[in-house]
């Protein structure tokens, strides 16, 4: 069964959760806004630009470039999993 945008966006929300609480969602959503993407209408590009993003700047300072990395690719596995 493959994932839709929503759910895989939820996912990766609910995961950065666990580390940063309700925080997440403004963490999220800047990088939504940062690839002029429509929440509500994600892609599986804009999810893709979105996961490089958190990769880049989101992810590093509280989790290092290894474990930013790890994420990332957790990330990008469940938006390969978009149809």
């Amino acid at each position: 069964m493959t994932a839709t945008p929503p759910e895989v966006y939820a996912r990766i929300l609910g995961d950065m959760r666990v580390v940063w609480g309700d925080v997440a969602d403004f963490m999220l959503k800047k990088r939504v806004t940062d690839v002029h993407a429509d929440a509500s209408r994600l892609t599986k590009a804009d999810l893709g630009r979105i996961v490089q993003l958190l990769r880049e700047k989101t992810l590093p300072p509280m989790l290092g470039p290894e474990g930013a990395a790890r994420k990332a690719t957790q990330y990008m596995n469940w938006v390969k999993e978009l149809a």
